[in-house]
């Protein structure tokens, strides 16, 4: 009965083996999936940068059409038209600006997902560390309760033994008392 609790609890620990394995290359698969995140966050914070940097160069395009427009009055229709291109273009920049940002939230909400899930795994990792403690506990203390039954039982066959030594011996006497007795009245 105890070899059936051994086995067990080793298939148990076996179970709880195998979960933890799938938990930390879980874990390890999150981590991996939250460094892409990170990388792609740094790449949209520089394709911002590069847009600011546009904007700013359009801003001062649009400052350098207003001189010429002063100081070239008879041209003034195609610097008009000019400025509306330009308009239309920081629309699109502002467009797509807004599209990255929007893309920036969703990857931030992503990552507040992720870090609550990897929050999750750790406390369910340290449930399982404490689960296989007590079993490893339990399973000493098993082995100190097999240990004693063993010493007894050890102790009981070797007094079994000394008791059927005794009493070969005297039934050999006996015998050689009937075997004399025997001779005796023959």
């Amino acid at each position: 009965m105890s070899e059936e609790i051994l086995l067990q609890l080793f298939d148990r620990l076996g179970h709880i083996e195998n979960t933890l394995h799938l938990l930390v290359e879980s874990h390890k698969r999150l981590e991996a999936e939250q460094q892409e995140i990170r990388k792609e966050q740094q790449e949209i914070r520089r394709e911002q940068q590069e847009m600011r940097k546009e904007q700013q160069e359009i801003r001062r395009e649009q400052q350098e059409m207003r001189k010429e427009q002063e100081e070239f009055r008879r041209i003034q229709q195609a610097l008009l038209e000019g400025q509306k291109r330009l308009e239309e273009e920081q629309a699109h920049i502002k467009a797509g600006q807004k599209e990255l940002y929007d893309l920036m939230s969703a990857l931030l909400h992503r990552q507040d997902e992720t870090d609550a899930a990897l929050d999750a795994l750790a406390m369910d990792v340290h449930k399982l560390h404490g689960e296989v403690s007590s079993i490893h506990q339990r399973l000493d203390s098993l082995e100190k309760k097999v240990d004693s039954h063993a010493q007894s039982f050890n102790e009981q066959l070797n007094n079994i033994k000394l008791d059927i030594t005794f009493l070969s011996n005297k039934v050999i006497e006996h015998e050689r008392e009937i075997y004399k007795i025997k001779n005796i009245i023959l």
